[in-house]
């Protein structure tokens, strides 16, 4: 029998660092090594575009992606840190306008009823208007943006291949077998993995995972929808008018504070919605035993209003029904070693409540890229790789005790909105201090690594699982609020905590010019 002969073309490069993962994190990265001047590779098993979760940014991300821009030349990083920019430059890459965060808080087997005071309602202000407003990304979209632009910077980048190494000493060496019958063979001084679930080196060097040490215990399931109501429309049905609301609470983060569970709803101006309800799981259980799909279902079931909002709703990604994950919460033992890095969603991963993801992103690339940049052969270089690990510790940390309490107070909003106000006061103290300052190689994000603000959230979260012992005394403003009021007034600078204002906070978005 005939066989066909298939020429086997091999590839030798050799460069400083290889970054493999080339969802949004490992292009920017790729991106400001290359503009550093290091040799660099970008690798990706798969291709784009493809589907992806971790689509809503905020003001801590877009703030450091302003400094990115100048500070490395790369305009169209400052351009998608705005939405009005974004929407006139790049109208072909899908996003939404995203003004703040809105909660609504629900009751099993009852209708929603917006009252007049907003009692089971919260909105916190992210932005002054749409035109500074931050962005929901269409992963697929942006994260093929950001590879075009490795591309065009003339920086090799291969998809398609899978990575193995052949080992790390004197550098590492790596072998990549590519579609279309052709390998590559890449030496590298440094590696960096961008590679996020999939943790390619943690896998490759047995390093231990160490999820089940965290705090918090969910998983989710999420499915992108065309057809879904505006949250606004059913609100207006009941109100009449809406001009009390701070800003449109679909032009945001929503989330439905459901029993022991919270959906949340990403709006994309291209009609599609990113949906998804995020649920506790026990502490020892991996997931649910019912499907996606049931699940879905029996929420609606539950959830009158929910059920009429989603009445045409359809899947459209990734697939045609509701996907599910496994336990969201993950951590690896270690995030670094003299000769390699793991960028943040690699080395850990909380859950999607509070909207951290693409802010820990940027600023782990940057704080990397900084230490690199500095310290590049010399003998600080362990060291400074240790103060980053140190960083992304610290906010795995924090992310993890802020949401772990959420998680227990979510069927009690007058003790979930309180406790939400600490995830704010160490959003904006982060952002004003950022903006004062500008990049600091060892500051955390959120205020991780301040002594006096972790003891503070300590302090207050054992004093909400005390509250949650005692039944709901009726009062809005009850105890454990004055009690969050107290511990967050040395860092309260946007007026949090303020029984004025009917839970409707308007001016808390921090000027990110």
């Amino acid at each position: 029998m005939f066989v066909p002969r298939v020429d086997f073309v091999s590839e030798k490069l050799s460069v400083d660092i290889a970054v493999i993962g080339a969802g949004f994190g490992g292009s920017l990265a790729a991106l400001l090594l290359h503009r550093i001047g290091f040799r660099v590779v970008l690798l990706e098993r798969g291709s784009h575009p493809r589907f992806a979760l971790g689509e809503s940014s905020t003001p801590t991300a877009d703030l450091v992606l302003r400094d990115l821009a100048r500070q490395y030349d790369l305009p169209f990083l400052g351009t998608i840190s705005r939405y009005g920019e974004w929407q006139q430059a790049f109208p072909d890459v899908v996003r939404g306008p995203k003004r703040g965060f809105s909660y609504f808080y629900h009751r099993p087997e009852e209708e929603f009823v917006s009252y007049a005071d907003h009692r089971n309602e919260l909105y916190v202000a992210a932005s002054q208007d749409e035109v500074h407003a931050d962005t929901h990304w269409l992963r697929s979209d942006v994260d093929t943006l950001f590879v075009r632009q490795v591309e065009s910077a003339g920086i090799p980048y291969f998809d398609h291949t899978q990575v193995t190494i052949q080992s790390d000493k004197p550098s590492w060496q790596l072998t990549g077998l590519r579609e279309g019958a052709s390998s590559i063979t890449i030496a590298a001084e440094f590696l960096i993995d961008a590679t996020g679930k999939a943790a390619f080196l943690p896998q490759t060097l047995g390093l231990t995972p160490i999820g089940d040490r965290m705090r918090t215990h969910s998983q989710a399931i999420f499915a992108h929808m065309e057809g879904v109501t505006p949250w606004e429309t059913l609100l207006n049905q009941q109100h009449g008018s809406l001009d009390d609301y701070p800003f449109p609470c679909d032009a945001a983060a929503l989330h439905h504070l459901l029993q022991d569970a919270w959906m949340w709803q990403l709006r994309f101006d291209n009609g599609v919605t990113s949906v998804g309800i995020a649920s506790s799981i026990p502490p020892h259980g991996n997931k649910r035993t019912s499907s996606a799909q049931q699940q879905w279902e029996t929420t609606l079931q539950r959830y009158p209003s929910l059920a009429q909002q989603f009445a045409t709703a359809r899947v459209v990604a990734p697939g045609n029904e509701v996907c599910q994950t496994s336990r969201l919460q993950r951590q690896w033992s270690r995030f670094c070693g003299d000769n390699w890095a793991l960028l943040p969603h690699t080395a850990g991963f909380v859950d999607p409540l509070y909207s951290s993801g693409i802010a820990q992103t940027v600023c782990g690339v940057e704080r990397l890229c900084s230490l690199l940049e500095r310290s590049w052969q010399r003998e600080d270089m362990p060291a400074r790789l240790q103060q980053y690990s140190q960083a992304m510790e610290a906010e795995l940390d924090l992310l993890d005790e802020l949401i772990s309490g959420s998680y227990a107070a979510m069927s009690r909003f007058d003790l979930f909105v309180p406790y939400s106000m600490l995830y704010f006061a160490a959003a904006t103290n982060y952002e004003t201090e950022r903006l004062a300052t500008g990049f600091q190689p060892n500051q955390a994000m959120l205020c991780a690594a301040d002594p006096a603000f972790r003891t503070m959230v300590s302090k207050v979260h054992q004093q909400l699982i005390q509250a949650l012992q005692t039944p709901p005394d009726g009062q809005r403003y009850g105890r454990f609020f004055q009690v969050v009021a107290e511990a967050i007034a040395p860092f309260n600078i946007a007026g949090l905590c303020d029984t004025t204002v009917n839970n409707l906070y308007r001016y808390t978005a921090v000027d990110k010019s």
